[in-house]
């Protein structure tokens, strides 16, 4: 009858026909019921326990939590899964020599811990630590204690934190901050850069933003830059002159804020890249670009329902020129409604450049025969033929009434 061998945690390993040996399952031989010669590879199991496989390589087939002692290295070793014959991978339990490595999982000491050479991968975490040579590569928390010693010269952590925000402390002496081409020297993540009494800041370069240079033109001096600050959180007017070819900012997908009034000058004016006049509405929906929308729905407007309907009150629009109301949501609560200027609109059949729009219905536009124009439903005129009568969309100029 097979022999059927059964793993500590309840599965089935293998199983074994009556005078045969399985060799392949696991590093020992399994002879079956009958096998002849049993009793030499019973005995060699028995040594190969003994001296947990001892040899300058993995054994074959190893089962996950079964021992090896590496010659190579005189280390014992743990295999972590079945059939793992790298040798690093194994878990090393303990060291027979000083050039070996040991691993182990949390330990508690609840005495000090004294050595010469001490290196932490995650945690330092201790009321007294004696140590001559640390290194941590994580956090180093000193309980109600401190670290001194009078020859430190060199901390390497990617942490160090006071405890908590009103825990204050202090770095005496002069410090140097060295970063590299690609990291901050000093980053701020939160809170302020503060200085006391009459301090600030020196440095030999100008200072960046974003990672990229600032220099403009010209020499700071007290004579076109004010050099302090008064009251709180204000800062002394400059009242010179900045002349840049171009600001940009990344602030809300490279937009920015102009506060207080602001006055163009006679001759000057404001470019822009598109061409349509908007402001932000609630909408009932989600509405495509182009769509046609009259006031009315459960928010503030909707598509427009009737066919040439006087209702019409704009058409959704992503390329506004200057869109007011523009923080009153997105576009998909709050869509860009044109009411003047160059907008896609989207239009069913034929369209003649210079036509006349009025609504389809379903947030969408026709061409208007002259029959059919009154003063309320004109939306615009096109800008181009359309010569389907598919539904496409189209440039026209918005001039809703």
């Amino acid at each position: 009858m097979a022999y059927t061998i059964i793993r500590s945690n309840g599965s089935t390993l293998t199983t074994i026909q009556d005078g045969t040996i399985n060799t392949s399952s696991t590093s020992l031989g399994l002879p079956g019921r009958n096998y002849a010669g049993y009793g030499q590879t019973l005995d060699t199991n028995v040594v190969r326990m003994v001296e947990n496989f001892a040899n300058d390589s993995v054994p074959a087939n190893p089962l996950r939590g079964q021992l090896w002692y590496n010659t190579t290295d005189s280390s014992l070793r743990v295999c972590p899964a079945d059939g793992t014959l790298t040798a690093s991978s194994w878990m090393i339990l303990s060291s027979t020599n000083n050039a070996g490595d040991t691993t182990l999982g949390n330990l508690t000491v609840t005495g000090n811990v004294i050595t010469d050479n001490l290196s932490v991968t995650n945690a330092l975490d201790s009321d007294t630590i004696t140590v001559r040579l640390a290194t941590v590569s994580a956090n180093l928390t000193a309980a109600n204690a401190s670290i001194t010693t009078a020859n430190l010269t060199t901390i390497r952590t990617q942490s160090i934190t006071s405890g908590s925000t009103t825990t204050s402390g202090s770095l005496t002496g002069v410090w140097t901050v060295t970063g590299n081409s690609s990291s901050n020297g000093l980053l701020i993540g939160q809170g302020n850069l503060a200085f006391s009494s009459s301090y600030g800041v020196k440095c030999d370069n100008y200072m960046y933003a974003n990672g990229t240079p600032f220099t403009p033109t010209g020499t700071y001096t007290n004579a076109n830059v004010s050099d302090y600050m008064t009251g709180s959180n204000n800062v002394v007017q400059f009242t010179g002159n900045i002349a840049p070819t171009k600001i940009t900012t990344t602030h809300i997908a490279g937009g920015g804020t102009i506060s207080n009034v602001w006055t163009l000058s006679a001759g000057a004016r404001i470019q822009a890249t598109y061409a349509d006049l908007a402001e932000r509405y609630e909408s009932d929906a989600i509405y495509a670009p182009g769509t046609v929308v009259e006031i009315g729905g459960d928010k503030e407007v909707t598509a427009v329902k009737a066919d040439a309907s006087d209702e019409v009150f704009g058409v959704v629009s992503n390329t506004a020129a200057y869109l007011m109301n523009a923080m009153a949501g997105d576009d998909e609560t709050h869509p860009a409604i044109a009411v003047a200027g160059r907008v896609s609109v989207r239009v069913i059949g034929k369209v003649a450049k210079g036509q006349r729009l009025i609504s389809a219905g379903n947030g969408k536009a026709r061409g208007a025969q002259a029959n059919e124009l009154t003063a309320f439903n004109s939306i615009g005129r096109s800008l181009v033929n359309k010569n389907d009568d598919e539904e496409g969309v189209i440039e026209a100029v918005v001039m809703i009434k």
